[in-house]
């Protein structure tokens, strides 16, 4: 299917079942979103994790500009647009239903379990999705030294934003030329 004759509605379903059924907010969404769009013909694992890397370098909610970039891609602005529709529209009520929901049931042990159980699931999906995105990507000397250097200084300093902004502007100035040793 050509990406022009992708229905708007069709992009809307997408973004909005996925984020309707997955729990845990726009890393658990990846991997459930990444197999839905392969499965659909819309975009292959490559397109998806580039489109993921450069949605993590920009500021929000990856969910939100995740499905912002993949709908501009799939079908240019109004794509984009219906993408976020999308993907917003649960969460929203969900927080308003489970706000008046969780006041109410805050000290039930069942409750309590549920989340503990969630969060370890969130976990397990993030990790995945970390693998997919090392084992996919073709690294070079610059991006593991840039990895290496930026980990370290994260870990060393306890303020991470300069050193994230200091190499985002690196890996934007040097990123795009080819780095051979």
């Amino acid at each position: 299917m050509k990406k022009g004759e992708i229905r708007l509605f069709d992009i809307f379903i997408t973004f909005f079942e996925v984020s309707l059924f997955t729990i845990g907010g726009g890393y658990a969404m990846v991997p459930v979103l990444a197999k839905r769009l392969e499965k659909k013909g819309w975009m292959d694992k490559n397109g998806f994790y580039d489109l993921l890397a450069r949605s993590q370098s920009i500021p929000g909610p990856v969910a939100f500009n995740l499905s912002l970039m993949i709908g501009k891609e799939i079908r240019g602005f109004f794509g984009g647009f219906v993408g976020t529709v999308g993907v917003i529209i649960p969460p929203f009520f969900a927080i308003i239903l489970i706000g008046a929901l969780l006041s109410k049931f805050s000290n039930s042990s069942i409750v309590i379990g549920f989340l503990k159980g969630a969060y370890g699931a969130i976990l397990g999906l993030i990790g995945g999705v970390l693998y997919k995105m090392m084992r996919t990507r073709k690294w070079n000397y610059f991006e593991i030294m840039m990895m290496v250097i930026g980990t370290f200084l994260i870990v060393m300093r306890s303020d991470y934003v300069i050193v994230i902004f200091l190499f985002v502007i690196i890996g934007v100035y040097f990123g795009d030329k080819k780095w051979r040793y």
